[in-house]
């Protein structure tokens, strides 16, 4: 009987469509190769204390199924040194310094016109010690990391202690260099098809390996899984087209047909990709480790945050641009969580108001709920219809560790709305 005579199903040959199942994730990070782009691992000097040790939790829950590529690795310390100057530069607090000796002054003036002087001297410690403790804290970093101390002494970071040890054996060799050559050779080749990883960083400037570096990232891994004969979980902040499909708003819905057809092919095993914060969820349930709500929303925020050369104002149209195209997308709580924000004078949404215009059951979780507001802002931003380094247009709000308060427009957003009225 031929072929032509055998009747199939609609998945039969396009099985990489399917919807990637919490337990096929678990499979992964039990018996399976996971891998971590170099993002992640820089990412572990921006985190406050509380988050990286709940993330170098879940990670020593996966330990043994852990595997570094080399050019993650080659990555990890050519960016190192510069990341660390970034978060120390953020923590600069020369900003709060000006900011208390303007705040005391005002002080001063208005208490010689309205209190009495023993008043005057007790509110005036109160101001100064608010502002010492502010001081202190974003001296530390608010992260329990002496970065200073360690951009100078490899000794001093205790980040690299943990890797160190996670990753002892864990991490592939270089390619030599006439096989680094031409993989570098047919990586171009790749890119000039548009095939999947790496077209989107190919002729960006300033870049190393001729910027085939997320393909020799890839190659590696499919030799990894094959050697190995098990499924590979890659977990990346990238929501790059390259990586991923998409959805209207850019972000992720799964890897890219391409690659899962390829490792299949060359491998014979599954590929499975993940953002950080569903890496973490999934290693929290699958290994019962701590990984906080705020810890999740500190993962995806830092997958959108702008270098720190200043987050930019919104203004009135750029918000209704931004709140059209969530519309359009299939976002529309989104976009009057996002109004409704605006029009509260401290640009404050309460957690339960979100539950209430969502229609939402009690036990469900708001991890991931800004998601596609950033993914809408970068495909906009991508088109030219939004500017580059816009602040967060919403986040998610503590006054205490547990689950967010609610969430908050930036300011900008609230004095351009109210300018409309």
């Amino acid at each position: 009987m031929s072929d032509q005579g055998k009747l199939s199903g609609l998945f039969d040959g396009f099985e990489s469509y399917r919807n990637v199942e919490r337990a096929d994730l678990n499979g992964v990070l039990r018996s399976g190769i996971v891998a971590l782009d170099t993002n992640l691992l820089l990412d572990l000097y921006r985190y406050s204390k509380d988050a990286r040790e709940q993330v170098f939790s879940a990670l020593e829950a996966v330990a043994p199924a852990l595997f570094m590529p080399a050019q993650v690795q080659r990555e990890f310390w050519r960016n190192r040194d510069e990341v660390i100057r970034r978060v120390i530069a953020t923590n600069s607090v020369a900003g709060l310094q000006e900011a208390r000796k303007k705040a005391l002054a005002e002080m001063d003036s208005w208490a010689t016109r309205t209190m009495p002087g023993s008043e005057a001297v007790d509110k005036r410690a109160l101001l100064e010690k608010a502002f010492g403790e502010a001081i202190a804290y974003v001296k530390k970093g608010g992260s329990g990391l002496n970065l200073r101390a360690a951009l100078k002494n490899v000794d001093e970071d205790t980040v690299l202690d943990k890797l160190l040890a996670l990753f002892n054996g864990r991490v592939g060799r270089p390619f030599d260099a006439e096989r680094q050559a031409d993989l570098v050779a047919i990586g171009r080749q790749r890119f000039a098809s548009r095939v999947p990883p790496g077209y989107m960083d190919a002729d960006k400037p300033e870049q190393q390996e001729e910027g085939t570096g997320d393909f020799l990232l890839w190659e590696q891994l499919i030799q990894h899984a094959a050697a190995e004969k098990k499924d590979l979980l890659f977990v990346t902040r990238d929501r790059k087209e390259d990586w991923w499909r998409l959805d209207a708003t850019r972000e992720p819905i799964g890897p890219r047909v391409e690659l899962v057809n390829e490792m299949a092919e060359r491998a014979g095993v599954g590929f499975f990709m993940a953002v950080p914060e569903e890496f973490l969820e999934a290693a929290s349930a699958a290994f019962h480790v701590e990984v906080s709500q705020r810890t999740l929303d500190t993962t995806e925020r830092l997958a959108g945050e702008t270098e720190p050369d200043g987050p930019m104002p919104w203004s009135w149209e750029q918000f209704e641009i931004l709140l059209s195209r969530l519309e359009e997308s299939g976002y529309p709580l989104r976009a009057k969580v996002l109004r409704e924000a605006a029009e509260d004078p401290n640009g404050f949404v309460p957690r339960q108001r979100v539950y209430e215009l969502g229609k939402y059951p009690e036990d469900r979780l708001l991890v991931g709920f800004t998601r596609p507001i950033m993914g809408a802002v970068r495909d906009l931003v991508a088109s030219g219809s939004l500017p580059e380094g816009l602040e967060p247009a919403l986040r998610a709000h503590y006054l205490r560790p547990g689950k967010a308060e609610g969430f908050v427009v930036p300011r900008s957003i609230v004095e351009s709305v109210g300018g409309e009225d």
